[in-house]
């Protein structure tokens, strides 16, 4: 059976992809017929998008019973601002490479994290990582906002984050045995970095069986905040002392007040409560 091509057509360079497509007359359907395509019992995709068409794709896919999904496979080819997983895993980033290397048809299974009822394949967290994205996203509603973010392109998260540490960031609260504290952020990873540039868990790997788990209290000073941002740049925030780190198969986070969850650049429901958990060698990855 021949590959689904799906194209998201918001992605970044989708419009560069569908012209290659075309120019090879290769059929390609849009990322709205995901769902009919797997129905129809298509076992082989090849993505067209960035992480987030990527965390669309694994998510319709676990909707279908475990030995119909265990039979999918898919293949990326990168179109998107960051691009995580395929520069994890180190695929190709030009359009004929990538489709050439999915050709190859090597396989590796990797995990999923599973957060609540939804699924992330390179990782995300609460607080500060999902108030940059709420605020990229309220940015870029605009028409201004809406160039200049694709101007910027990934550089739009760091800016916002660095924004955020100048002008002060207050944290969310989270309970654990009836204790409130207050914290920057809890980062769930399932690969060492995110938004590209955001070197957080230099030991994490997506074949593991477990959660990379960063714990970032509010650093106390202005400079602190500085130093924890180039620290989460360069591969070393565990160094800082209001930084603690674990590995786990699982974890339940309880927060005061109903907040969301950010997985692959999106933003999931939210919820005073995040049970998350690893799925172990979940999907099939050509690489």
């Amino acid at each position: 059976m021949e590959k689904i091509v799906v194209v998201n057509p918001n992605s970044t360079n989708a419009k560069s992809v569908i012209d290659y497509l075309k120019s090879r007359n290769i059929q390609y359907f849009l990322i709205n017929h995901l769902e009919k395509k797997i129905k129809e019992g298509n076992t082989e995709f090849v993505i067209c998008g960035g992480d987030g068409t990527i965390h669309h794709f694994v998510n319709t896919m676990m909707k279908f019973p475990k030995k119909r999904r265990n039979s999918i496979k898919f293949g990326v080819v990168p179109c998107g601002r960051a691009n995580d997983l395929a520069r994890y895993m180190k695929l190709p980033l030009e359009i004929e490479q990538a489709f050439n290397k999915i050709k190859d048809k090597r396989e590796k299974k990797i995990d999923l994290i599973k957060v609540n009822e939804s699924y992330v394949i390179t990782g995300g967290g609460i607080g500060l990582p999902c108030e940059t994205v709420q605020n990229v996203d309220k940015f870029s509603s605009s028409f201004l906002g809406k160039y200049l973010k694709k101007s910027l392109g990934d550089l739009a998260y760091l800016i916002f984050t660095l924004k955020k540490f100048i002008f002060g960031y207050n944290g969310v609260n989270i309970q654990s045995k009836n204790i409130s504290k207050k914290i920057m952020a809890i980062y769930i990873l399932n690969q060492s970095f995110l938004g590209k540039r955001f070197n957080l868990a230099p030991e994490a790997k997506n074949d593991d069986g477990l959660l990379d788990i960063l714990f970032v209290e509010n650093p106390p000073t202005f400079y602190s905040h500085l130093k924890t941002l180039s620290k989460g740049l360069n591969g070393k925030l565990t160094e800082l002392k209001w930084v603690k780190s674990k590995k786990s198969k699982k974890i339940s986070i309880e927060l005061k007040e109903p907040l969301a969850f950010m997985g692959d650049g999106e933003l999931l429901r939210p919820s005073t409560k995040f049970n998350i958990e690893i799925i172990s060698k979940a999907i099939t990855l050509f690489t």
